[in-house]
């Protein structure tokens, strides 16, 4: 587990101020349409299961002027926010503190503290950071806490994707488990026939090595009723409650530590993560509106003693985060997805980092490119057009 001993400030964010204003003279959008990567750039476990479909969506781009920051892939409900919000918040080209910035956009507009357009308040905001990242030629990491002696981050993988077969999903947990602690799956591996895979599974290689996802989408008592073959074998089950119920939960009801939190928009949504005595908080990012929001949560987290394990959906600035020191437990690594997520960038971190061989098993390396993780691929032709 990593510690706080890093970063300095109270609960809502870090004493530092965001280092020299950055100047913004565009903000822009662009769509991507990109032929899906080769199996090779998945896990080994998975690469039978990849998907073919081109990567869609929308980068969120901020420019200086000289160079650009990026966030996306984004969705084009989401993408379709970021006009209005920079309308209100940016009439003008001028400056913006990269830790003032996500707040800045929140009060913009009445109703940007949550849903999509709390979503692209993330977006933008986490351009912004990746534009602060180049322009010092520097990680976003390293903005936060220069001297941190940073080390490699434990990940968990989720599975999501891989063909419901029997003999399919049991190969691929056993390979799975030669690597990493913790392994994800969606429910349908306690249906009727997967569950005797599951089991089978936690009974050799013991308790806490398999989690459950739910997707806030089944009854807490069919929750319950479904894990029970497992005898509380699980490492958690995640949410159990629809994300407007999470305080309705009741401390130990399903006999493993109940994960809820990827819809938090942003710090007063952890109030019913309180109340409903959540063991492990998942943040994401993007969601929560911004690097600085989901550091406040993820110190929200450590003062409820409640584990922090972001969602993997905003991997990347989970990850700059929790090698700066910040209290997070464990990181997701979404086998089948990340490599589509991070496509358009021209030094992907993951997985095919250069230095992959020599790093702990299951574990993601600490980022050393500018920004989250470089430039563009040179091959990518982008058309940005200013909102």
């Amino acid at each position: 587990m990593s510690t706080a001993r890093h970063l300095s400030g109270s609960a809502d964010g870090p004493d530092w101020a965001g280092g020299p204003a950055v100047p913004i003279a565009r903000v822009a959008l662009a769509e991507l349409d990109l032929p899906a990567p080769p199996a090779a750039a998945h896990d080994a476990a998975v690469q039978p299961d990849v998907r073919t479909d081109p990567v869609r969506g929308w980068l969120v781009g901020v420019s200086d002027g000289d160079r650009w920051g990026f966030w996306g892939p984004i969705d084009a409900a989401t993408a379709r926010q970021v006009p209005g919000l920079v309308d209100a918040a940016l009439p003008r080209p001028g400056l913006a503190h990269p830790a003032g910035f996500g707040r800045l956009l929140r009060r913009a507009t009445r109703h940007a503290h949550t849903g999509l357009l709390a979503v692209a308040v993330g977006a933008i905001e986490l351009a912004l950071w990746d534009l602060a990242g180049k322009r010092a030629g520097q990680p976003v990491w390293r903005l936060l806490a220069p001297a941190a002696p940073a080390e490699p981050m434990p990940a968990y993988a989720t599975c999501f994707g891989v063909r419901a077969d029997a003999s399919r999903v049991a190969a691929v947990m056993e390979a799975v488990a030669e690597t990493y602690t913790v392994q994800k799956w969606s429910a349908v591996v306690l249906g009727p026939d997967l569950i005797d895979v599951a089991t089978d599974f936690v009974r050799r290689r013991g308790p806490g090595r398999l989690a459950i996802d739910f997707h806030g989408t089944w009854p807490p008592e069919r929750v319950r009723a479904a894990c029970a073959p497992l005898a509380g074998g699980l490492a958690w089950v995640e949410e159990p409650y629809h994300p407007d119920e999470v305080d309705k939960a009741r401390p130990g009801e399903f006999g493993v530590a109940h994960a809820a939190g990827e819809h938090c928009y942003g710090g007063a949504d952890t109030a019913q993560l309180r109340a409903g005595q959540v063991d492990v908080w998942q943040p994401d990012a993007v969601f929560c509106g911004g690097l600085m929001s989901l550091l406040g949560i993820v110190r929200a987290a450590r003062a409820a003693a409640a584990r922090c394990v972001p969602h993997g959906g905003g991997l990347l600035p989970a990850l700059h985060l929790a090698v700066t020191g910040a209290p997070i437990d464990v990181l997701e690594l979404h086998l089948l997805l990340e490599p589509r997520r991070s496509l358009h960038l021209a030094c992907a971190p993951l997985p095919g980092h250069p230095d992959a061989a020599q790093l702990p098993p299951g574990t993601l390396p600490v980022p050393t490119a500018d920004g989250w993780g470089g430039d563009l691929r040179t091959d990518i032709r982008l058309e940005f057009a200013d909102v």
